[in-house]
């Protein structure tokens, strides 16, 4: 997001909050030990877990316990030392940044002011638009 003038601490750490949802998979990323295959996930991911109910699909590992659901937990879980969940150091570092950490104590306080925040940064990235790489962009896939 640096690369971006228009991007503010505020906006960083608000779309940071989208870890609120979804789960990192070994096969996908390689950042995790936990894959997509039948089997494999944490308590929270595991296929029957309570957590992964409405998902068509489980393993991995997830950022928050409820990861079906856009909320705050995100940040008012972060630094709990949950075993079951994932944080990379670019999450961490939401914590300890002067920059990052007004606002990620913010938004754990206070969940409406993540959401106006969160739709304002996505509004703003949304309308960055892109840079095909090619730039004919990608073919014949």
């Amino acid at each position: 997001f640096y690369k971006y003038d228009s991007m503010s601490d505020e906006d960083i750490v608000a779309l940071s909050g989208a870890h609120t949802v979804g789960r990192a998979f070994a096969d996908r990323s390689g950042t995790v030990a936990e894959g997509s295959a039948a089997g494999q996930g944490t308590a929270y991911t595991k296929r029957g877990a309570a957590e992964g109910q409405k998902s068509l699909s489980s393993g991995g590992r997830s950022w928050t316990k409820n990861w079906l659901v856009f909320d705050n937990s995100y940040f008012t879980d972060m630094g709990n030392n949950d075993p079951e969940v994932i944080y990379f150091p670019t999450d961490t570092v939401l914590q300890t940044d002067a920059g990052f950490k007004v606002h990620c104590e913010r938004f754990a306080k206070d969940q409406a002011a993540f959401f106006a925040s969160y739709a304002i940064a996505h509004k703003k990235l949304s309308e960055l638009g892109c840079k095909w790489e090619p730039a004919q962009g990608i073919t014949g896939v």
